[in-house]
């Protein structure tokens, strides 16, 4: 069915035939069945290392696939399977796996060094600090004096970071009156408030699966400050 939708396909009967007769790096997309020829397929998983591992499974063994995503899987297939399902979970994992490897490359190919000016040794220290956390899931917390470049040190986190194909929200808080923070941060929807007119996202919501940059925090007022931690929480 994939060679007749122009997949390029290799077929094996076990996942040591996999391992002898193809490098297994060259693949795009691994589909395995939960058991190959008496052994557990999810056994490939770990030999796949950045290779995406797409677990087919009949419905009476889906417990079994989600223990395979928690192998590494990427996702799972129910037996008997819709072709259109499993070609458009063929084409989302591709799709995210090539964009994925594009964004490394390109994260690769970059350091803090690049985008702000410095070469002094404290700069250098910034530098490696920024390269060390951008490319993790960390809250960053961003400290320095007005017009030590807090903002520039925002921008390259995400520039080096999984986040960089979405947008980066920078926010000066001190500079939102204090009767509009509320609806600038959550957004609101229609009819809210008097002159509601329209529902709006807020800029939180604009920095979702991007990077939120939120300058002199600070400055907000107390109870706006309290509902920002429950919305980070």
């Amino acid at each position: 069915m994939l060679s007749g939708h122009n997949f390029q396909v290799e077929n094996v009967h076990s996942i040591n035939q996999a391992v002898d007769d193809f490098p297994i790096a060259s693949f795009d997309l691994i589909i395995t069945d939960l058991r190959v020829s008496g052994q557990a397929g999810t056994d490939i998983i770990p030999l796949a290392h950045e290779i995406p591992v797409l677990v087919m499974a009949s419905f009476a063994s889906l417990r079994s696939a989600v223990e395979a995503m928690k192998l590494g899987a990427v996702d799972y297939i129910a037996k008997p399977y819709d072709e259109t399902d499993l070609l458009s979970s063929v084409e989302d994992i591709l799709n995210k796996h090539s964009h994925r490897s594009t964004t490394q490359e390109r994260r690769q190919s970059k350091n803090a060094s690049d985008m702000i000016y410095g070469r002094c040794q404290p700069m250098r220290k910034v530098f490696g600090l920024i390269d060390k956390v951008a490319p993790t899931d960390a809250s960053v917390l961003i400290q320095g004096e007005t017009g030590s470049g807090k903002e520039l040190a925002a921008k390259a986190i995400h520039e080096l970071s999984r986040r960089s194909n979405q947008e980066i929200v920078c926010i000066n808080c001190a500079a939102i009156p204090e009767s509009l923070i509320e609806s600038e941060l959550f957004g609101h929807e229609k009819g809210a408030f008097t002159g509601a007119v329209s529902a709006r996202a807020g800029l939180i919501e604009a920095a979702d699966g991007g990077t939120l940059f939120l300058d002199e925090i600070g400055e907000l007022p107390l109870d706006a400050q309290a509902r920002l931690l429950r919305v980070l929480q």
